[in-house]
């Protein structure tokens, strides 16, 4: 008679569960995710500069978007989108960014549609980080939420 606990029986339950590849998988699928969070990027970040209002925030979206790009060239391009559709371009100051321009401009919408509360401000790559935070500074007078996007 044979016995059934033999390593060379077909009936046999008994089994060697090899974990090595498992790990060496997992080892990969986690090297693979820590250098891909390299090459994520941010679509809309709040940078929190507020002009600090009292009233109360409303809880309706508001009936248009700004956005602001600071171009490579010292232009900065203004898109207004939503119950009505704008683009429009201020040329540069001479060598310097045209910020009292825009600041202007963000004015007259904020009395064209009051419910305005934020504006999303990007920039080009070459544009310099400090070149950034000071158009956030000068705008924030004029509106109470300026949020980075693009980047």
């Amino acid at each position: 008679m044979s016995s059934v606990t033999q390593s060379g029986n077909k009936n046999s339950q008994d089994f060697e569960l090899n974990l090595a590849s498992i790990i060496d998988c997992f080892t990969v699928i986690i090297a693979f995710l820590l250098a891909s969070t390299a090459f994520l990027s941010i679509g809309i970040f709040d940078a929190g500069i507020a002009a600090g209002a009292p009233q109360a925030q409303s809880l309706t979206p508001p009936s248009v978007q700004v956005a602001v790009e600071m171009k490579s060239n010292h232009r900065i391009e203004i898109k207004v989108s939503g119950k009505t559709t704008r683009n429009l371009s201020l040329d540069q100051a001479g060598e310097q960014w045209n910020r009292d321009d825009l600041v202007s401009r963000i004015s007259e919408f904020k009395k064209e549609w009051p419910e305005l509360q934020s504006v999303v401000l990007s920039a080009d790559n070459d544009v310099a980080y400090h070149e950034v935070i000071k158009t956030m500074e000068k705008m924030k007078g004029q509106i109470q939420f300026v949020m980075l996007g693009g980047f």
